[in-house]
Formats: structure tokens, sequence, C-alpha cells
């Protein structure tokens, strides 16, 4: 990252708000008593503000951009998403992460890519109230479970009264008068069978296509999609 080239092509105003804001938090309560993880966030802010670095970075790019290891990465992010997201908007963010898993070969487990080291903390305790273990051993940002904790994961991402009108409608669809977990179970499974074959961005865009409008409770989206998958279609 060259700075002298980056500040040069700034407006003087924003750079003037950036710098007083970051001189401020420094010299907030006394000058050098700021420890050094907040000095770094408060410099990352202002990276941020200036438009260097992005609002949601990836840890590639802080590493990439301020050559710092990952595990530096990651705690930046961690640190400054504590700071910043609430339980709500975590449950937000969840929810959309659930809209791209990448669904496993075998068609049992869904593999959720999470570079939010915040927000893949949030998702284990979200699965472990629901009574259910995850697997992060093979790399911190991806989390793999099985079939039943997905199943259990998306329902918990609707309201009692979505999860009924969406069953109602899938049996009058159609499908077996089961729970909609059941349905859900069923839909899931028959998802990984028909894309297991698949690999890659088209493999994620076609599981989104599906969990989308389910996550969305958008019934009529919905039924068509898990009432073709649960006709096995």
């Amino acid at each position: 990252m060259d700075i002298d080239k980056e500040i040069a092509q700034l407006p003087e105003p924003q750079a003037r708000a950036v710098l007083g804001q970051l001189l401020k938090q420094y010299l907030t309560p006394a000058f050098g008593v700021l420890p050094k993880a907040e000095v770094e966030l408060a410099m990352l802010e202002a990276l941020q503000q200036l438009g260097l670095v992005s609002a949601d970075p990836s840890i590639y790019e802080l590493v990439a951009k301020l050559r710092i290891t990952r595990t530096k990465a990651r705690n930046l992010i961690y640190a400054r998403e504590l700071r910043r997201s609430s339980a709500p908007e975590l449950d937000a963010k969840l929810k959309r992460l659930l809209r791209t898993p990448l669904l496993q070969k075998n068609g049992e487990l869904f593999a959720l890519e999470v570079e939010n080291p915040l927000l893949a903390d949030h998702l284990k305790a979200r699965l472990q109230q629901l009574g259910h273990a995850s697997d992060g051993s093979f790399s911190p940002s991806l989390v793999t479970l099985k079939l039943d904790a997905m199943v259990a994961l998306v329902a918990s991402s609707l309201s009692a009264d979505e999860q009924e009108t969406m069953r109602k409608a899938l049996v009058k669809a159609g499908a077996p008068d089961t729970s909609f977990r059941g349905l859900l179970t069923g839909a899931l499974k028959n998802l990984g069978g028909k894309l297991a074959s698949k690999a890659g961005e088209a493999f994620v865009e076609q599981a989104s296509d599906y969990l989308g409008p389910v996550l969305d409770a958008a019934i009529k989206p919905a039924v068509d999609k898990l009432g073709s998958l649960l006709k096995g279609g």
C-alpha cells in the first residue's frame, strides 16, 4: 500500500476529519494511555474511513495490505466485530451465510466458510444451544455440520408461525404430512444428492437457489423449490 500516493488523492476535508478523530482517540483519556490493541483498532478504523481498507475486510485483504499474519488479521477482525456487532446483527449475518453453504460430496455434511471469526463463534454457540455439534478442526474458517444440525440451524431462522405456514403449504402441494423439520430434512438430503457431483461457484449458486426462499419465508418460491426436492426432482 503506497500511503503517500493514496493520501495525495484524498479530498482534504475527509483527510482532516479522519486525522482529527484519530488524534482524539489517541489523546483520550490522556496521551499514551490507550492500549496498543485499541490503537491498532483506531488505525484500522481510520484506514477504512479513508477507503484504504474495505468496510468489511477479509482476512486476506488485511494480510496483504497491512503485511500482518493471518492470526493477527483474524484477531483484529474479531476485536473490531466484538465492539460493533450486536446479537441481532450476528443473527442477520448468520442468515445471509446460510444462503451459500458448500455441500460435501457425500451429501450428509454441510461446510460453511466463515471468514468472520466472531460470526464463527456465534454459529457454534447457536448450534450448541440447538443441541448439535460442529467441526472446525480442518480450518478455523471452515465449519462443518451434519444434516440434522443444518436442518436445526435453518429452522431456527424462521419463527414457529412461518414454519407452520410453510409446512401446511408443502403438505397441500403434495408433500408428506409430517413436521416442518422432517420435510426440511428430506429436502436437504435430496439436495445433497442432487448437487453431489457439482463443485465451485455453480454449486453454491444452486444451493442458494433452494435455501434462499426458505430463509426469506417466501412461501410460494420455497414450496416450489422444496416440493421439487421432496419429489426427487
